[in-house]
């Protein structure tokens, strides 16, 4: 029987050890595809480049992604990480505290992001040619930044905290002043810096004040 424990330890060992390097591996490919969309954009983008920067053959790529696109949306996830900031199902907390802590997140996640902008700057200029980038881009981090706060607005409502209004509708209303900061600092920062401290608490009142109760 301690034999055989022992063969079961070595056989588990073994099998973690297979999916670190597997993992490991995975970062690799999407750190390398990452400068290389970043670099050259989508189109002129190739998969043989992305193997030669994360050192392995070309055939090991297709291994963990099916082609550009796939390897294009495991890239957006990686970078922007948005999906894991912004769920709320099993949050807790007042509706204000939740929005706060929403909105710092996606300030923090995307709007003080040198490599979320660069993968902006590649579907503005890309996405007309390839529809199919935004559309990643909206299914990946869009939408469920969307329904967060709905769900927050919603919690914020039943307890009394906002009034209903049609940001429930349009919850794009919420988060549309930090897609414009986003913007202000892709285009103009660099010689019109933006507070981007200062833009976050003016936006956070804005939109407290708004859904408040008079």
């Amino acid at each position: 029987m301690k034999t055989l424990n022992s063969r079961r330890a070595v056989i588990t060992q073994a099998a973690l050890r297979r999916q670190e390097q597997k993992q490991h591996r995975q970062e690799g490919i999407l750190k390398a595809a990452f400068d290389v969309f970043a670099a050259h954009g989508y189109e002129a983008a190739r998969i043989d480049e992305v193997a030669k920067k994360a050192g392995i053959a070309k055939g090991t790529i297709y291994l963990y992604f099916r082609d550009k696109d796939h390897l294009f949306r495991a890239v957006v996830n990686n970078v922007v990480q948005i999906r894991s900031g912004t769920q709320t199902e099993s949050s807790q907390g007042a509706g204000q505290q939740l929005l706060r802590a929403l909105l710092s997140r996606m300030y923090a996640n995307v709007v003080r992001s040198d490599e979320v902008r660069s993968i902006i700057r590649m579907l503005v200029a890309e996405s007309g040619r390839f529809p199919q980038l935004a559309e990643i881009y909206y299914q990946e981090v869009v939408v469920p930044g969307l329904k967060a706060v709905q769900q927050v607005l919603m919690r914020g409502v039943k307890d009394g905290e906002f009034r209903k209004t049609k940001a429930l509708d349009f919850p794009q209303l919420i988060f549309g002043p930090a897609l414009v900061a986003m913007l202000w600092q892709l285009l103009f920062a660099k010689r019109h810096p933006l507070d981007v401290d200062a833009y976050l608490k003016a936006h956070l009142e804005f939109v407290l004040r708004s859904l408040g109760r008079d």
